[in-house]
């Protein structure tokens, strides 16, 4: 993926887990074209199965059990499970964005026309069913429903917009889909819903027993605009 320093940064993906590993220090060198390049890679994997994420998990490097830590940052708060050993931490795929503001949890409004459409779903962090009659809150590792923030990822077009123009250089068909998704982003700011209503809401896909997950569904969205 694109780091912030012009260097590529290698993740470690598990895609049956949602999550990633990340060295020491490596959650602030990917950049924000990164980032929409992560949204790129977990969609094409959309399809794999997908299991909850276990309760006991140990480092690759020390086979030290890790632990869960909780922090909070611009965005709100977030959660990982570090390496007491300092080598580095298993973080969700949700969890990063949320670290990087990538998104949010739903309104008062869409909790109601969510839980009225589809009554279960799948937890984006730990891949847990979720009864939305009970709450908007995984059981299992307490992660809040959430989807992506149009208003994140807007600003995040626009500094990759402006990056390029700076340079006077880039792909151009890659600025003609930021522009194209930019003007995309309006009617998602105006009608939030439809972050998600291609995907869960009026397609349906097959969740099996765990449901479906509302946050892959609106990253699909996304990448429809973008590309």
């Amino acid at each position: 993926m694109d780091g912030i320093y012009g260097s590529d940064i290698e993740l470690d993906l598990c895609f049956s887990c949602h999550v990633m590993w990340l060295d020491h220090r490596e959650s602030i060198q990917l950049s924000p074209k990164g980032t929409l390049d992560l949204f790129h890679v977990l969609h094409d994997h959309r399809d794999d199965s997908r299991h909850a994420l276990g309760t006991k998990l140990t480092c690759q490097r020390c086979m030290r059990q890790l632990v869960l830590n909780r922090d909070i940052g611009k965005g709100g708060r977030f959660s990982y499970y570090a390496c007491p050993g300092k080598h580095g931490r298993l973080t969700p795929f949700s969890e990063f964005l949320k670290e990087k503001q990538f998104i949010r949890e739903l309104s008062q409004a869409e909790q109601a026309r969510v839980r009225a459409e589809l009554k279960h779903v799948q937890c984006s962090s730990c891949g847990a069913p979720v009864d939305l009659m009970q709450s908007f809150q995984c059981g299992h590792c307490g992660s809040p429903i959430a989807v992506l923030d149009a208003d994140a990822v807007e600003k995040t077009l626009q500094d990759l917009q402006q990056a390029d123009e700076r340079r006077g250089a880039g792909d151009p068909v890659a600025k003609e889909a930021r522009a194209r998704a930019l003007a995309a982003m309006e009617s998602l700011k105006t009608r939030p819903d439809k972050m998600w209503e291609r995907g869960p809401i009026r397609g349906k896909p097959a969740g099996g027993e765990l449901g479906v997950d509302l946050l892959s569904a609106s990253i699909g969205v996304l990448l429809s605009k973008l590309w």
